[in-house]
């Protein structure tokens, strides 16, 4: 990666003259000049421009010269996506990215965003983001507004568009490798999210780069996150497909060439001399009934407020693919997860079972615990791996308690008391479990009801992925003044029990001890509040209760 990376920066800085810029103030209607782009392939070519007005802009561009094309690309269907952040010249002087086109009609006619406008964001620095919003303009549509995906199934593109809140354009065809090229203003360029066996991304075009290697691109936003990590590429152009209401250029992912660092209102900037370090996930799914193992592999931005959504939509279709269908079945979901300022490599296993949707499913926790550690009020934590380890069956692989017998009714202190559970799994013989319950030296004497469960994680019949974020934002008051190091105990202490919490396939036999008054007076103490448990997993998604009166005696050891 780095040998390309430093391969292209040497190709761009020998062959690419920086443009002097046209000032927007001699624009007149009249003025002719020309733009560049791709329209096939990597080469970048020419067509004529003619300059007919300056537009006032909205929010944060201050206006915007209209023009019309012509040449090749009024032939080929005029302004289309993908053309957004191709430049304009005037006189060989820069004058803008085309940024927006006109909805059904007009398509010979274009916005330019001036390039003084999209060099605000060279100044940009770390803390000094201003907020802005996007022109609500109805006849205006921007040329790159779609992010666009491959690699999905009908069903995975469908559970990222409702992550992501997005409707995803289909005008891509994965990564198609291509030797090292040259890149220059007008050349295709591709912003990634997510690259891999699975690709999520956006095409335009590269408007200007500077001796330094920082470029700019688009003349209005992808996903306008501010200060972001994208990763940027060259693209490979098919065609150009036109169609009714839109027309498009059909686009693959090339080669990895930098960074996108900001995604604002005027455009976006990058730099070919850096690139982000992309996050692994990995999902390695054994399908029983096929007896087949498949692995799906992904890059993720390490974007906070967006990897999340991307990796588990990856994950998901990870999922999907190994198990190449939708529907009920049971599953065995095994994860870790490494990052910088976890205070440990995460690890979990779980059981799972569903009537509907079993992919959907098995990536609850999952969608948890990146909730939990990506929007923790006390760290931040970069993800640099996940691995997910996944066993997929139809089969119903789940069991009934249909009884739980003590071997003693009264038990004393110090004793651990043995209780024969008896499960009925899914159409199978009944099979024997035995729990070994202890009966804590310091408990009170009295009479106690003992329940045997299920362990429970998240309800088996829930499809839709657990959030805990509203449950940190409504605790945010709480902990207001709580002591800083208090508050990372407190949050490790909430990854433990993430991690240790009950599992769908465990047997769960617990009590709450006898009621004793002095210690429910000591406001200090809480743990007479929880319950005296033993837990022991089994090859089930566990279902069912049985309950028994205890009675707990004096000690004869006092």
């Amino acid at each position: 990666m780095k040998r390309n990376l430093v391969l292209v920066l040497i190709v761009v800085l020998s062959v690419v003259v920086w443009a002097e810029n046209y000032p927007l103030s001699e624009v007149v209607p009249g003025l002719k000049g020309i733009g560049k782009t791709v329209f096939s392939g990597t080469m970048v070519e020419e067509f004529p421009v003619e300059i007919l007005s300056i537009i006032p802009g909205e929010g944060t561009v201050s206006d915007f010269v209209l023009i019309k094309v012509g040449g090749k690309a009024l032939e080929l269907g005029g302004v289309v996506e993908g053309m957004s952040g191709s430049p304009v010249y005037i006189s060989g002087k820069l004058l803008g990215a085309i940024s927006y086109g006109f909805n059904d009609i007009g398509r010979s006619l274009a916005l330019v965003t001036p390039i003084s406008e999209m060099e605000e964001l060279l100044s940009l620095s770390e803390g000094d983001f201003p907020l802005e919003n996007l022109p609500p303009n109805t006849t205006l549509r921007s040329l790159n507004t779609h992010l666009v995906a491959s690699g999905f199934g009908e069903r995975g593109r469908a559970f990222l568009e409702k992550q992501l809140g997005l409707t995803l354009a289909k005008s891509s065809f994965g990564n198609k490798e291509t030797a090292t090229m040259q890149v220059e203003p007008g050349s295709a360029l591709g912003v990634l999210l997510v690259t891999g066996d699975v690709t999520v991304g956006g095409f335009g075009t590269l408007t200007t780069i500077y001796p330094d290697g920082r470029f700019l691109a688009f003349g209005h936003p992808l996903l306008k996150r501010g200060k972001t990590a994208y990763l940027a590429s060259t693209s490979f152009i098919h065609t150009i497909i036109q169609g009714q209401s839109s027309s498009f250029k059909l686009a693959s992912f090339s080669e990895k060439i930098g960074l996108i660092s900001e995604d604002r209102g005027a455009g976006i900037l990058g730099s070919l001399a850096k690139s982000p370090q992309m996050v692994p996930v990995k999902v390695v799914v054994k399908e029983n009934d096929l007896n087949q193992v498949l692995e799906t592999k992904a890059l993720v931005i390490p974007d906070n407020m967006l990897f999340a959504k991307l990796a588990i939509s990856s994950i998901l279709e990870g999922f999907d693919r190994g198990i190449d269908r939708v529907g009920a079945g049971s599953s065995k979901i095994k994860f870790t997860i490494q990052g910088k300022n976890l205070p440990y490599t995460l690890e979990r296993e779980n059981y799972f079972y569903s009537y509907a949707d079993i992919a959907a499913l098995s990536i609850s926790e999952l969608s948890e615990i990146l909730d939990l550690i990506l929007f923790n009020d006390y760290y931040k934590v970069e993800p640099t791996e996940i691995i997910v380890l996944a066993e997929f069956t139809e089969a119903k692989n789940t069991a009934v308690i249909t009884s739980a017998t003590p071997a003693l009714t009264q038990v004393e202190p110090g004793q651990d008391l043995e209780v024969v559970v008896q499960l009925r799994p899914f159409r199978g013989e009944t099979e024997t479990v035995k729990l070994l319950l202890p009966i804590p030296e310091d408990i009170t004497p009295g009479k106690v009801h003992v329940v045997v469960r299920p362990g429970v994680s998240i309800p088996t019949y829930e499809p839709e992925p657990v959030s805990v974020s509203e449950k940190l934002e409504l605790q945010s008051e709480e902990r207001k003044s709580t002591p800083i190091s208090q508050e990372a105990k407190d949050w490790e202490k909430v990854l433990k029990d993430f991690l240790t919490r009950e599992k769908n396939n465990e047997l769960v036999a617990e009590f709450y001890p006898p009621y004793n008054e002095s210690l429910y007076k000591n406001e200090d103490s809480n743990e007479t509040l929880l319950p005296v448990q033993v837990r022991q997993a089994t090859d089930y998604v566990m279902e069912g209760e049985i309950a028994f009166d205890l009675e707990i005696l004096e000690s004869s050891l006092l």
